[in-house]
């Protein structure tokens, strides 16, 4: 019971970071643009907290934190990074954009598309974009109702520099597209004002726990 304050503390604390963080995107109304394998390690890091406590607790190699001590955890941190790094360079070339659905994405995206192509054309109905001079189409993933979207291609094998242009020009285009009124912003802000009220509430007034939490935690 006394690692329960700082138990509650590490696996909360990068969440919470990460709520505040597309909470305050969301409100200012100003887009995040952002690539996949981004994303994906913006995920791994909000989670950190979480694995630390659950499957590394679980999984957590007692005969080299006896031989080596509080460094085995830099081991840990190091693998789950790494693990982190191969799912996002492995994962689909794509690109993220939070604070605008999947419509509210599409004429900037048409416009970035026929910056690098001027005879780029779009479908509306379905979302999609075609690049007949650069032989590249690209499709708009999102769900209904969400300030999330998803921007694929059908072509495998595009370049890392044609990625890189493709976000360079929609973050500018989406800069100058109308600010939607957004409130999922003010429900991620509510949450993480949630968490910290419960951290607060865990954690004020033991100090010592928190304290002699974190020792029993990296001192096998």
């Amino acid at each position: 019971m006394s690692n329960a304050p700082f138990t509650i503390l590490l696996a909360l604390l990068p969440l919470i970071g990460y709520l505040i963080l597309l909470g305050v995107i969301r409100v200012i109304g100003r887009p995040l643009v952002t690539t996949g394998a981004r994303d994906i390690a913006a995920l791994g890091i909000a989670i950190s907290g979480l694995v630390a406590v659950g499957p590394a607790e679980l999984f957590f190699p007692a005969a080299a934190a006896s031989a080596f001590g509080p460094y085995v955890w830099v081991s840990l941190a190091l693998f789950y990074f790494l693990c982190v790094l191969l799912v996002a360079l492995t994962s689909k070339p794509r690109l993220v954009a939070y604070g605008r659905s999947a419509q509210e994405i599409y004429e900037p995206l048409l416009k970035a598309a026929q910056t690098l192509d001027a005879a780029a054309t779009g479908d509306p109905g379905r979302l999609q974009i075609s690049m007949p001079t650069a032989n590249v189409r690209l499709r708009i993933d999102g769900q209904p109702g969400a300030d999330y979207a998803q921007i694929f291609a059908f072509e495998p094998n595009l370049t890392p520099h044609f990625w890189s242009q493709l976000q360079a020009h929609l973050r500018e285009q989406v800069a100058t597209s109308p600010r939607p009124r957004n409130l999922h912003g003010y429900a991620m802000l509510i949450t993480a004002a949630c968490l910290v009220a419960f951290l607060a509430w865990q954690s004020l007034g033991r100090e010592e726990l928190v304290v002699e939490g974190f020792r029993n935690w990296l001192w096998r």
